[in-house]
């Protein structure tokens, strides 16, 4: 293992609420135990190989299973995903870094707003944050174009922020998200990773739990339920048995401590 290369997992542990952009009903109780059942299997897959994970929680998440969160603090770092996954307000910067620090009693450093949407550096600043991990440096259609952005991490000129992109493959940037996760043959995703990897000396990849668990049923595009459950966890488990012997897991707080 090379510790001088690092692996930054992050999940976005949030509210199931990807049925309603698709026009499909789902109870707030429903969305949370679709997230839970795919966050059980998570949370035993990283305490199996001892990895550490950043998760991007939202406040509303925290709320209803503050156990849940308590219990992930104590482990891995706590970063916010705004209050609610599905509506966003200006007052959601700061309101969900105080629900997410009063329950884990830890100090919340990063955000990541849900979609990757556009956040506002100097309201971060404000509120306290000292990281940000809402770009993906890629083109996504429909949702964003970002092919003029810092492909690597980053500081914002104007407050100081520090930005963390998620990961993209040199040069043609093919995103290394969830979706290609899903979607591509293992051994080509594998490749760019591991490209990526050599390339930058660090590799930030994200997830959500509730893909992992069973959500064929739901009205939802193939190719976001083309793989899930327990055959999607089987080949995360493949992928981090894999990093694991190529870099370092860390938390983003960490990887930026080793380069303060």
């Amino acid at each position: 293992m090379d510790t001088d290369r690092n692996i930054l997992l992050t999940l976005d542990l949030e509210e199931f609420d990807l049925p309603l952009e698709y026009g499909c009903s789902i109870s707030p109780n429903e969305q949370m135990n679709i997230t839970n059942e795919g966050m059980g299997k998570v949370i035993a897959l990283l305490d199996k190989y001892d990895i550490k994970a950043t998760f991007f929680v939202t406040s509303v998440y925290a709320q209803a299973n503050p156990s849940v969160l308590k219990q992930v603090s104590s482990k891995h770092e706590i970063a916010s995903h705004s209050h609610s996954h599905s509506v966003f307000v200006r007052g959601d910067y700061e309101k969900s870094k105080h629900i997410l620090e009063e329950i884990s009693q830890t100090q919340v450093k990063g955000f990541r707003m849900p979609l990757f949407g556009e956040v506002d550096f100097k309201e971060l600043k404000r509120c306290g944050y000292i990281y940000d991990s809402s770009l993906n440096p890629t083109y996504i259609p429909g949702r964003y174009n970002n092919f003029s952005k810092p492909r690597n991490l980053y500081i914002e000129p104007i407050t100081g922020l520090i930005i963390i992109p998620a990961s993209v493959s040199p040069v043609i940037r093919f995103p290394l998200f969830w979706l290609s996760f899903k979607n591509i043959p293992f051994a080509i995703y594998l490749y760019l990773c591991k490209q990526t990897l050599n390339k930058d000396k660090y590799l930030h990849l994200y997830f959500h739990p509730w893909e992992f668990a069973d959500i064929r049923s739901f009205k939802i595009p193939s190719y976001v339920k083309r793989q899930d459950g327990d055959l999607l966890i089987a080949k995360l488990e493949k992928l981090l048995v894999y990093l694991k012997k190529e870099g370092k897991f860390r938390t983003i707080s960490e990887f930026l401590e080793t380069r303060s």
